[in-house]
């Protein structure tokens, strides 16, 4: 299967093409990539997307290790929150709801906001400020599956070509990101982005300023993409996906400044 075999396959990009994205055909081409890399590691194809038995066939193949961060579990008060949090999410994107149950784990770690790693797969580490208010959780929550399933594609296909540089910045003013951060950031805005307008249409108007942010943050991701384009194919097919999806954007955005609102 070639590139665009697989995004003609999987039906477009996760968290931006809810219509036609088939997320067991992801899983599945991941499940085979990971079956691959080690093929007796596990008697079924499902059991490669466990996270733990998928960490593991990272730890013996993976060609880089990655970078550990202390941890703990989850209080029974913030697996509470995350779950409430969750159902908020799929309640005003229901088309998410299989992107939110797939395979995964949390991790509750003591500084920052939130974290994944490519390296250790379905692992989404909060720390404290995730869980400053609901809408901030909300939003992490959503940046943080993005990555997930954007590293999903990564595993089958690389987003990036091997002279991709990493000294990107981000529109936040982040330095030294490679392609992939880029791109990785940039789809996590148009999910965010995407959710806050449903939340437009259905009524709630909170989050509006925080919508033409994100919109504005995924055109810089985009800008910086353009100028030095060292996208693999099927990078270059997301960061048209997402291209789409940030015209639509800025459109919604005009019509909420145009209409006083």
């Amino acid at each position: 299967m070639n590139p665009t075999d697989l995004m003609n396959e999987i039906g477009g990009v996760p968290f931006v093409d809810d219509t036609t994205f088939k997320p067991k055909a992801l899983l599945t081409a991941v499940a085979i990539v990971r079956r691959s890399a080690d093929p007796t590691a596990y008697g079924t194809l499902s059991e490669y997307l466990d996270p733990e038995k998928a960490e593991q066939v990272f730890v013996r193949q993976a060609a880089s290790k990655p970078e550990h961060v202390a941890w703990g579990e989850l209080s029974a008060d913030e697996a509470e929150e995350v779950e409430r949090a969750s159902d908020l999410v799929v309640s005003a994107m229901p088309a998410w709801a299989p992107l939110f149950r797939m395979p995964k784990r949390y991790r509750r770690m003591e500084t920052s906001i939130s974290s994944t790693s490519v390296l250790i797969p379905q692992t989404i580490y909060l720390g404290p400020g995730a869980f400053k208010d609901e809408e901030t959780l909300r939003e992490t929550l959503i940046h943080e599956h993005a990555h997930v399933w954007l590293h999903f594609i990564a595993e089958v296909f690389d987003l990036q070509t091997a002279q991709a540089p990493h000294d990107y910045v981000l529109p936040s003013g982040t330095p030294n990101k490679s392609y992939r951060g880029v791109l990785l950031a940039a789809h996590f805005a148009a999910a965010a982005a995407s959710a806050l307008r449903r939340r437009r249409e259905d009524g709630d108007v909170q989050g509006e300023e925080r919508m033409r942010y994100l919109t504005q943050y995924l055109n810089g991701c985009l800008a910086s993409l353009s100028e030095r384009p060292h996208g693999s194919v099927i990078g270059d097919l997301v960061q048209e996906s997402l291209t789409r999806r940030y015209h639509e954007l800025a459109e919604a955005a005009a019509a909420t400044v145009g209409s006083g609102s």
